[in-house]
């Protein structure tokens, strides 16, 4: 089995994973889609994710699973994340977070020619959005560190 069928494998089998993952916890969390900038990149990223709040109750830590495809000019990226945050108390309808979590960053480098890198990252990252409401707005920035660390932003809603 060569290399490029094993980061296949890889890819599929944890994106199997992440989508059982999400399906089955869905029932208890809030579904958010993203739009995003990363800026290594030069690409524009457009997601998912998911918010959890962590024993089924709410409170301060969450588990936060995303899913970020970005498309760039020379570059596509990939980034399955499966994050934890702890919001900050505030006494606004304002949350303030920040967090991070284990990642899997797929980076195509030039389109087409069999050299996309499979590389285990660690985000850091850092949020403010709406608290309540049908639909919650957010903003969040987040680190990314790997072989091929990004640095990217993302506006979403929960809902």
């Amino acid at each position: 089995m060569n290399t490029q069928r094993i980061k296949r494998a890889t890819v599929a089998t944890i994106a199997a994973l992440g989508i059982t993952l999400l399906a089955n916890q869905a029932r208890a969390s809030d579904l958010g889609l993203r739009l995003g900038y990363y800026f290594d990149a030069d690409a524009v990223s457009v997601g998912m994710e998911m918010l959890t709040p962590i024993n089924g109750m709410e409170g301060e830590w969450y588990f936060n699973p995303n899913l970020d495809i970005a498309m760039g000019d020379n570059r596509d990226l990939a980034a399955l994340n499966f994050d934890f945050h702890y919001d900050f108390q505030t006494e606004s309808n304002v949350a303030v977070w920040a967090g991070a979590g284990p990642a899997l960053l797929i980076i195509d480098q030039d389109r087409f020619s069999n050299d996309t890198d499979v590389d285990p990252a660690l985000d850091l990252l850092m949020g403010f959005g709406a608290k309540t409401g049908t639909y919650r707005p957010f903003v969040q920035g987040k680190g990314i560190l790997s072989d091929n660390s990004e640095a990217a932003i993302t506006v979403g809603v929960r809902f």
